[in-house]
C-alpha cells in the first residue's frame, strides 16, 4: 500500500489536558467534571512536540513536571509513548506515514490521585497528535482511541474522565457505549478539591466495590442520576446539590480514605452543598455555591485533609475548554 506523509510541521506544540472529577457522586462510572483552578493555574498534563534533532529516529520522551518522579523510568512503559506508537498504527492503517517526533510531557498531576491523571496524560497526547498531523483522525476517532488507550491502564473502559477531559464541562457518559452528551452546569458553582498527597489506584479502589448491589439501591441509584440530571435542565440548583449522593461506591470507599468522614460532615456544616470523593479517591470535592464558603471548605481541606507538602487544595469552575494548546 502506498502511503502519503501528513505536511511536516516545525517548531513546537504544546497541548494542554485538564483535571476531572469522575463520578461525581450520583454518576458512578457515568459524569465527569473537567476543573479549571480560578486562580489561574494549569491543574492537568501538558505534551509538548517537535521535529526530531540529530540522528534520533525513533520517538524521544521526555518527562518533567511535578510528578515527573512516579512514573516508570522506561519510556516504553510510558502511557505515552504507548499513545504515539498506536496513533503511528492507526495513521498507517489509513494511509499516512507518521514521522517519529520529540514528545515532552509535563506532568502535573498526581498517579492515583482520583483526578484523571492517566486520562489528562493520554488526552494531551493523542490530541497533541493529531492536531499536528492535521487532524487525521476525526474528533470521534480520536475519541475513542483515548478510551481504549486509558482503559489499558485502569482496567476498564470508561469514558467520565476521557470526555470532560477532551470536551471540558460536565459529560454524562453512559457506560457500555462510546457517546457522550454534555449538561449544563450551573454557573455560581464551584468545585473545591482536595487531594491529601496519598496515592489510591483505580484498581485497587474497583475491588471494594461489590459486582452486584441489592435492587432497591439500583432503583434509589437511577431516581438520584434521574433527578439529578433533570435538576440541571430546569436550572434547578438546589434540587440538583441535593440529587449528588453516592449510593454506590462511597459506601465501600469511604474507610480506604482517612478522614473522609469527618471531612464530608465538616464541610456540610461550613456550607458546602455536597461532598464527595473525586474519582476512586482519594481526592474528596465539596461543590458550593458562594465565594466565602469555598474559601472556608479550602481552608479546612488544607488544615485537616491535606496529609503532606505534596498535597493541594484548588478551588475550581467548570472549564468548558477541555484540552487546548497554549502556545
Amino acid at each position: 500500500m502506498n502511503t502519503s506523509a501528513p505536511q511536516t510541521r516545525t517548531g513546537t506544540m504544546t497541548l494542554y489536558a485538564p483535571a476531572s472529577i469522575g463520578n461525581l457522586s450520583v454518576g458512578f462510572d457515568a459524569l465527569g467534571l473537567a476543573l479549571a483552578p480560578i486562580d489561574g493555574s494549569l491543574l492537568g498534563d501538558l505534551v509538548q512536540l517537535s521535529p526530531l534533532s540529530g540522528s534520533k529516529t525513533d520517538w524521544n520522551l521526555q518527562v518533567t513536571g511535578p510528578f515527573a518522579g512516579y512514573l516508570p523510568p522506561d519510556p516504553e512503559q510510558n502511557i505515552v509513548t504507548s499513545c504515539c506508537r498506536r496513533y503511528q498504527a492507526v495513521a498507517e492503517a489509513k494511509g499516512h506515514a507518521i514521522e517519529p517526533l520529540n514528545v515532552r510531557l509535563d506532568k502535573r498531576l498526581p498517579i492515583g490521585s482520583g483526578l484523571g491523571s492517566s486520562a489528562s496524560s493520554v488526552v494531551a497526547a493523542l490530541e497533541a497528535l493529531n492536531r499536528w498531523h492535521g487532524n487525521l483522525l476525526s474528533l470521534r476517532e480520536n475519541f475513542l482511541l483515548m478510551a481504549e488507550m486509558e482503559g489499558n491502564i485502569s482496567g476498564e473502559v470508561h469514558l467520565d474522565n476521557i470526555a470532560p477531559c477532551l470536551y471540558g464541562g460536565l459529560r454524562l457518559c453512559p457506560p457500555g457505549g462510546d457517546s457522550e452528551y454534555a449538561l449544563p452546569w450551573p454557573a455560581s458553582w464551584r468545585a473545591v478539591v482536595c487531594w491529601p498527597g496519598t496515592e489510591l489506584m483505580t484498581r485497587e479502589a474497583r475491588t471494594v466495590v461489590p459486582q452486584e448491589i441489592p435492587r432497591s439501591t439500583a432503583v434509589r441509584h437511577g431516581a438520584q442520576f434521574a433527578q439529578f440530571v433533570h435538576a440541571l435542565h430546569i436550572a434547578n440548583t438546589r434540587l440538583a446539590a441535593a440529587s449528588v449522593v453516592d449510593l454506590i461506591a462511597e459506601p465501600y470507599r469511604r474507610h480506604l480514605l482517612p478522614g473522609f468522614d469527618e471531612a464530608k460532615e465538616q464541610l456540610q456544616g461550613l456550607g458546602a452543598l455536597a461532598v464527595g470523593i473525586s474519582g476512586s479517591g482519594p481526592t474528596i470535592f465539596a461543590l458550593v455555591d458562594k465565594g466565602s464558603v469555598a474559601k472556608s471548605v479550602a481552608a479546612w481541606m488544607d488544615a485537616h485533609y491535606r496529609k503532606n507538602e505534596m498535597g493541594f487544595v484548588h478551588i475550581c469552575r467548570a472549564d468548558l475548554g477541555g484540552a487546548r494548546t497554549i502556545d
